[in-house]
């Protein structure tokens, strides 16, 4: 995985996913650009808003896992009118926690 931060703009995640099993993109493992992740500042309202204006959430938000605080990262994966897989990722309070030794972070943009 690699993240690239643009400022305090856009955040661009690439992954290159090894033996897993591939078809048509619909899940975050498929081949191809299948969806995009927007950070919001509040999971529940954003995806209140999402619905809202056509889209449909695909589970309920929940906690992420993995290099976030206990409780501080949500996210939630949505399809859009059009068919696109939405995500939704919330990091509260702090944002992404980068690792230390990271070139791109929040208080070194590129």
């Amino acid at each position: 995985m690699r993240l690239l931060s643009f400022n305090n703009s856009a955040s661009i995640e690439l992954f290159n996913y090894v033996d897993a099993d591939q078809r048509r993109p619909s899940i975050a493992s498929d081949l191809g650009v299948q969806h995009f992740g927007f950070y919001v500042d509040d999971i529940k309202e954003a995806a209140k808003a999402f619905v809202e204006a056509g889209g449909e959430l695909l589970n309920d938000p929940g906690e992420l896992l993995g290099d976030v605080e206990d409780g501080t990262g949500h996210f939630v994966y949505g399809r859009a009118p059009w068919g696109m897989l939405i995500e939704l990722i919330s990091y509260t309070p702090h944002g992404l926690n980068y690792p230390e030794d990271s070139e791109a972070n929040m208080t070194n943009h590129i």
